[in-house]
């Protein structure tokens, strides 16, 4: 029995010998360690850092200099290639002077797992094995810096930044304070939020992008999502994309099967396929479109050079002139001046009310319009239409032509007072439709 117990606690003391053995083979084969380099330079240096798969905190400072630090923390297969590569990563050395420096935190050339095996390949380094390798890092650049930034798979953290700052991303996260000159952004599959930005050129695939007020706007964009507060002046190529705007200053939006949203804006130029545009207010709105719908509580004119198969609900607005549309369905609660349609097909008008109206002249096949007019009124009415469909008051009118030889009528009256410049409506075209009622 005494031999028995002394075996076992053999046994035991073995195990724990072994256990000690192995955990500090496994902490020796650990890199868990901050790199830290330091540059002189001006204070407008133009940095051009190149980040990878590392998530990322950039301070800005008044110094004349640029820190970085690098922690790592990584378990590899041996002391020895832990050794090899805290040396490795000891000795990295970037390309500097005072007035550029080019740093990149990826210091591999390859990083791979094939059959649970993970190796990575240092440049001019050789092999060396892992199971576990993770990396984070913290900078701090010189506030007036130009810094260019190159990043893939990470989430960076941006404090307010003065100087000019240009943006590559893939797969990033970036979160910005203000920036106070442009930014120039190239980003795929990526998510950015700024407090707020002076002006943005950007490149946009799969990317949300959002800030608080902004500067000018120029961006090419697909399959995005865009959003700011106040906004300057908006130059935008889109594609599949959504924008969604405070209020802005002129702009001019290609896009196909994209909204835009926007509160009271400038000048508008469009050129929209399968669109849909929300806004609160415009100026003059230059459009050619396909398959629309456009939203606007009110507008000054709306040019259109080209429409087809869109549908608008307008507020008030001042003028419209048309010079191409086909099956176009147009509401407008008030419209104060005009409507001119040189070539219509198929298309169908309703206006509720007019104000100081000066007039209408439509040219077309089967168009319909209906129109309230002030009672009150005064105005001529022409027509050259064959199939005519007309619901207008005859009775109070001064009928001076009508002529009608089989389909075709020619006509011409005066409603109330005959006047020079009065009011006109010309109706000219085959199956028109006019709707002309007194509101009370």
């Amino acid at each position: 029995m005494k031999t028995i117990k002394t075996y076992s606690c053999s046994i035991l003391a073995a195990i724990f010998l072994l256990a000690l053995g192995l955990d500090g083979s496994a902490q020796s084969k650990k890199v868990e360690k901050t790199y830290r380099w330091n540059y002189q330079v001006d204070e407008s240096v133009r940095f051009s850092f190149t980040n990878y798969d590392c998530d990322l905190i950039i301070h800005t400072w008044d110094k004349p200099e640029i820190s970085y630090h690098m922690t790592v923390d990584a378990t590899m297969r041996t002391e020895e290639e832990a050794a090899r590569l805290d040396d490795f990563i000891d000795q990295l050395e970037f390309s500097r002077n005072a007035g550029s420096i080019q740093f990149d935190n990826r210091f591999w050339t390859s990083k791979k797992t094939l059959m649970g095996r993970s190796t990575i390949t240092l440049k001019g380094g050789g092999n060396l094995r892992f199971s576990e390798f993770n990396m984070k890092g913290e900078m701090w650049v010189p506030e007036n810096c130009v810094l260019d930034l190159q990043s893939k798979y990470s989430e960076i953290n941006l404090e307010d930044i003065q100087g000019r700052l240009s943006l590559d991303l893939y797969n990033d996260k970036l979160f910005g304070a203000a920036l106070g000159s442009p930014v120039k952004i190239a980003a795929k599959y990526s998510t950015l939020e700024f407090k707020e930005v002076k002006d943005i050129y950007a490149d946009l695939y799969n990317t949300d992008l959002e800030t608080g007020n902004a500067g000018d706007l120029v961006v090419v964009s697909k399959y995005s999502n865009v959003r700011t507060g106040n906004a300057g002046k908006i130059r935008i190529d889109a594609y599949n994309d959504k924008y969604t705007f405070a209020n802005t200053g002129d702009i001019k939006f290609t896009d196909k099967y994209s909204d835009l949203n926007a509160g009271n804006t400038g000048q508008l130029e469009l050129d929209c396929y399968n669109s849909t545009l929300n806004l609160v207010s415009a100026e003059d709105v230059e459009l050619i479109s396909k398959y629309g719908k456009y939203s606007m509580e009110r507008a000054r004119k709306l040019n259109i050079s080209s429409g087809y198969n869109d549908n608008f609900k307008i507020g008030s607005l001042y003028a419209l002139n048309i010079t191409v549309s086909k099956y176009g369905e147009f509401k407008v609660s008030h419209l104060e001046s005009s409507l001119l349609l040189k070539d219509g097909y198929s298309d169908k008008f309703f206006v509720t009310e007019t104000g100081d109206f000066q007039g209408v002249k439509v040219d077309g096949k089967y168009v319909d319009l209906e129109m309230g007019l002030d009672k009150n009124l005064s105005y001529r009415f022409k027509a050259n239409v064959k199939y005519p469909k007309f619901e207008i008051n005859e009775e109070a009118m001064n009928v001076r032509i009508k002529v009608q030889e089989g389909s075709e009528l020619q006509m011409e009256a005066i409603k109330g007072v005959e006047s020079e410049g009065m009011p006109s409506f010309f109706v000219n075209g085959y199956e028109m439709a006019v709707t002309l009622r007194d509101n009370l």
